[in-house]
């Protein structure tokens, strides 16, 4: 009889083998085949779909329209035959001849509704300038096509091809692809900064506008006495600021430590994990709750719980100096002292190394720590009844002891060297196209299958109980705890340059919003926070009606009495009758508005990043007006309360919807439908990238940190345009828009395998983009059609499986693999640009599909930094989900359109009452996830056992290929050969991430963050 154990974590686990999947995928994608290149032919599949309305029919026409002039104009231009051009262009006419017809009828069945209704005025005038646009542009087009149809000759042909296609490119006919700049890649890293070195005197904190706060004030007294100690009285050092929040779990957490300023300093000390960033970046009560933070957040938390304990404290920014060993111990096990600098600086802290006898023995940097007002003398803070002393506390230092985990390798017994020669004499490598095909993955499948039996033997065979600590390595904190606190700080101070009471704002990350930019281009009224306030926090961009006569309009649109069934729902909104406005909130609370606007219009909605230490340039992602956003703004960690709390509001949400109670139901706001669900979706991302990244660190020395992570999670409806303006918005899908910045580095100081480990995080990043929707809306019946999300790795993923090649692009060989190349202009333009540009690009060669869209995938590389956008057509830099279910589809595309007439729509509680139990079990996997970062155990150890197995594998084999000299490994083939058959090594690892995420899944862990070993 087998392993009870074993056999549970084999269990099905649809969650999980999502995540799996995106694992995979993450570091490359299944064998790949050759393509067979298919002549120019044009797709009319649209025209007899009975899913698209006539509105949507007509306006794909109009595209393909312009794409066939296009095409036709360049082939006129290099002399080239222009029969299949031409038939289609006499197709394209008579199809919209006809689809007019119908489209007329519904201008006209609009008309009379909007009489009959009685709306506005306004509502009745809008109707009828859009009809009268229409018919002006159609009969101009059409006059063109008829021309090019009688064209006398070559001259005349072109001549008329250029007028049509002028007369269709001034007018907008599809969503806009999203801007983007090569030389600033979406998801990048930050770099170190020689220059910016730490402050030596108070002169130059000063010079820096670093200067002491607050000004001399007076302070009510409380039991505990601080008058006699200068400064101790002043309110600031008792009060709440944006990183210093005194919620109810402060307050908590300082009761539990009995207002005890010793045991406050030693719980901090001990428990939470220093992170080397520098600025302001997580208020106090997400440091609490991820136990995770750098100097500036964990100053925050401490001087949050000893204010809540009702002790005077404040800030000490100055710089100090740390031995080399120590600092290496510190920021992570380093071996290489000027890697682990340089990830110091990557974060923005300003430091420097002291030579000595030729070498580094000590590194010099800018710190924060706290000085809190203490009853010191004699008991050293023991007791405390009347301040005497200012007493300099620095929790964020600490030693480390690192666990090395199993050599998964060598317990295997696999020789990465022979199995990567062995993968690679199975295909074929064409170098001068840059494209491989035809590996063998039963050679990668026998091993793993060999290597998942050895490990399991040796776990059940010498492993007692073991954590995930044991299996997969990590660190904890060498523990200190006295009854007193340290007489000074752990390190020498070099100068003490201000005291603050709350910190200031050019030592705070910083994200500003706009709606736009004016003629200068400068920001349309921008509004600005300081990051800890947004920080994980929910975030959202919608649009409501700008009138009551746009909301009267929308109302109309909903069938009178009950609605039973979902046909009786609109399948679009006449989107040219309905104005509305931008607004942007946090936790509900409005904090900005935008101007009037169109319905389906296009908001450009930009973000601006501010580091202390450096500004990024503003990102602008052009949003319809009709979507329904989370914003994210999650840097540092993710708290673990957070998704607690989301499920909590989840939960009573579902309760309102199985209350059968039309009164409550109506009373739900959209907020409360959409809301929780797409903030879901932001922590879940985030939190998966953190734990996935963190796991991949730990097989080669590397480390990760989000800086910022940025960009949208949320529904976004399609829109069908009428010669530039938009006709009608008709139901969408889940959009992932997932620029971000981060902070990476490689224990040993080697270049290359940092260079490699940043894009292994960029492929987990893309990779989640269509994983985590279709985690959020998997049904747990299996028997039920799952949701097909795409991404940029998902898209090669199916050209791979479709028998197309994919390509590595580069300067040297575009000229050859560019022709054999077929996605739309925008993404071949875009390409061409980012090769121009020094960049690389990894592609395949024709569209792929899921179900509700159609296009490409495509990679763009610095291979210098490892900065990358892992982009889908349209230009998004993330993920997109459509085939959500119809009900779901319809509600959300009429709640987010701005409806407010909720309990109409609550013949459907049932239906997203189901939603809301999948994201709650999604959230359930999130949290389990995040302890893997924290090394907890022993839920699922043999599962992460065998997934860091088939991680170890994959990368060291990858390492071979790329002919990086790993162990003495040599030079196996070339940089095509290394990138493209290091994307098809994956199969290796399915069985590991299947274990490992089902296995987790299966367990969810109660209560606060582990740290066992």
């Amino acid at each position: 009889m087998g392993n009870p154990v074993i056999t549970h974590m084999r269990q099905f686990s649809l969650f999980m083998k999502s995540t799996a999947t995106a694992v995979i995928i993450a570091f490359g994608m299944l064998i790949l085949a050759p393509t067979v290149v298919a002549a120019q032919t044009y797709d009319w599949s649209f025209i007899s779909d009975p899913e698209l309305s006539v509105e949507t029919k007509l306006a794909k026409a109009l595209q393909q329209t312009e794409e066939v002039l296009t095409v036709m104009d360049d082939k006129l231009t290099h002399l080239k035959a222009t029969t299949t051009e031409q038939a289609a262009l006499i197709q394209l006419h008579s199809d919209i001849e006809q689809l007019d017809q119908a489209v007329t009828a519904n201008f006209a069945a609009i008309a009379a509704d909007i009489q009959s209704k009685g709306l506005p005025p306004v509502i009745q005038q809008r109707q009828s300038e859009m009809e009268a646009n229409y018919r002006a542009q159609l009969n101009e087009l059409l006059a063109n096509l008829q021309a090019i149809e009688t064209a006398t000759d070559a001259t005349d042909l072109k001549t008329k091809v250029e007028k049509a296609k002028g007369h269709l490119k001034a007018k907008k006919n599809k969503r806009s692809h999203q801007p983007f700049d090569p030389n600033d890649l979406p998801n990048k890293a930050l770099k170190p900064n020689k220059e910016n070195k730490p402050k030596e005197s108070k002169a130059q904190f000063q010079q820096a506008g670093l200067f002491d706060n607050p000004y001399t004030q007076v302070a009510a007294l409380g039991d505990f006495t601080f008058d006699q100690l200068p400064g101790a009285d002043d309110p600031a050092f008792l009060a709440e600021t944006d990183e210093i929040r005194l919620t109810q779990a402060i307050k908590d957490k300082a009761a539990a430590l009995n207002h005890d300023p010793v045991k406050i300093y030693h719980w901090v000390r001990n428990n939470v994990e220093w992170l080397p960033s520098w600025g302001a970046v997580q208020n106090a009560e997400l440091t609490l709750s991820s136990e995770r933070g750098n100097a500036i957040d964990i100053a925050s938390l401490t001087i949050s719980l000893l204010r809540a304990s009702g002790i005077p404290a404040r800030y000490v920014h100055g710089t100090i100096d740390v031995p080399e060993a120590q600092f290496r111990n510190w920021v992570g096990d380093f071996s290489n002292v000027s890697a682990a600098a340089d990830y110091a600086s990557s974060g923005g802290i300003p430091i420097t190394g002291i030579i000595t006898g030729g070498a580094i023995s000590k590194l010099r940097m800018e710190h924060i720590w706290v000085e809190a007002a203490i009853d010191y003398h004699p008991s050293r803070g023991a007791i405390n009844k009347a301040a005497d002393s200012w007493v300099a506390m620095d929790p964020s230092y600490k030693q480390h002891e690192y666990l090395e985990g199993l050599d998964v390798i060598q317990i295997s017994g696999i020789n990465p060297e022979q199995l990567g020669q062995d993968f690679i004499d199975s295909g074929t490598v064409n170098e001068q196209e840059g494209w491989v095909t035809g590996f063998d993955p039963t050679i990668l499948q026998t091993a793993q299958t060999q290597a998942q039996t050895q490990l399991e033997t040796y776990i059940q065979d010498n492993l007692t109980d073991p954590t995930v600590g044991d299996v997969i390595g990590g660190r904890k904190t060498i523990v200190k705890e006295y009854p007193i606190l340290p007489s000074a700080l752990p390190n020498t101070i070099i100068t003490e340059g201000a005291r603050f009471g709350k910190i200031p704002a050019n030592l705070q990350q910083q994200v500003t919003f706009s709606f736009g930019k004016d003629i200068l281009g400068d920001l349309l009224s921008p509004i600005s926070f300081p990051w800890t306030q947004l920080n994980n926090q929910k975030v959202t961009l919608s649009f409501k009606p700008a009138t009551e006569a746009d909301e009267q309009a929308l109302q109309s649109l909903l069938p009178e009495g009950e609605i039973t069934d979902i046909s009786q729902l609109p399948s679009s909104i006449p989107s040219y009758l309905i104005n509305v406005v931008p607004e942007l909130k946090v936790n509900g609370q409005l904090k900005k508005t935008g101007t009037v606007m169109q319905l389906g219009e296009e908001l450009d909605f930009i973000t601006q990043i501010k580091f202390p230490h450096q500004s990024m340039p503003g990102r602008t992602y052009k949003v319809i007006a009709g979507s329904y956003l989370s914003v994210n703004v999650i840097a540092g960690s993710v708290s673990p309360q957070k998704l607690t709390d989301l499920q909590a509001s989840l939960e009573q949400t579902k309760l309102t919807l199985e209350s059968a109670d039309q009164t409550q139901i109506a009373a739900l706001t959209r907020e409360e439908l959409l809301d929780d669900m797409f903030y879901a979706g932001s922590l879940g991302y985030y939190a998966q990238l953190l734990a996935l990244s963190h796991i991949a660190g730990l097989t080669q020395k590397g480390h990760y940190q989000l800086a910022a992570g940025y960009g949208t999670v949320g529904y976004e409806p399609n829109v069908d345009y009428f010669f530039g303006f938009p006709r009608a918005i008709t139901p969408g899908g889940v959009a992932f828009d997932i620029p971000m910045i981060h902070i990476t580095a490689n224990g040993d100081g080697d270049v290359e395998n940092a260079r490699q480990y940043t894009q292994q995080t960029g492929m987990i990043s893309s990779t989640l983009e269509h994983a985590t929707p279709e985690q959020m809306f998997a049904s747990q019946d299996p028997t039920e059609p799952q949701p097909d999300a795409i991404s940029a790795v998902k898209a090669l993923q199916k050209a791979t499986t479709a028998g197309q090649r994919i390509y590595h692009i580069t300067q040297a060989n575009m000229a050859e693999a560019l022709p054999n190349i077929h996605h739309h202009s925008d993404t071949m333009a875009e390409i061409k640009a980012s090769l121009n540009a020094g960049k690389e690009v990894i592609t395949h060669t024709d569209a792929v599909s899921v179900p509700g869209w159609s296009g490409a995938g495509y990679i763009i590389l610095d291979t210098e930094s490892g900065a990358g956008a892992y982009k889908i057509t349209g230009g998004k830099n993330g993920g997109i989900l459509s085939d959500i279910s119809e009900e779901i589809e319809t509600v959300s595309f009429l709640l987010a359109s701005g409806n407010k007439n909720l309990d109409k729509l609550g013949a459907f509680g049932q239906v997203i009452n189901k939603v809301i139990k999948q994201i709650k079990r999604f959230i359930d996997n999130i949290k389990t996830i995040i302890e893997i970062i924290e090394e907890c155990g022993p839920f699922a150890v043999l599962g992460v056992a065998l997934y860091l197995l088939a991680l170890f594998v994959t990368i060291k084999i990858s390492f071979v290929i790329s002919g990086i000299v790993v162990g003495g490994a040599a030079l196996i083939c070339g940089k095509v050969c290394g990138l493209a058959a290091a994307l098809a090594i994956l199969p290796l690892l399915l069985e590991g991430v299947n274990t490992m995420l089902e296995s987790v899944g299966d367990t969810i862990v109660d209560g606060p963050l582990c740290k066992a070993y």
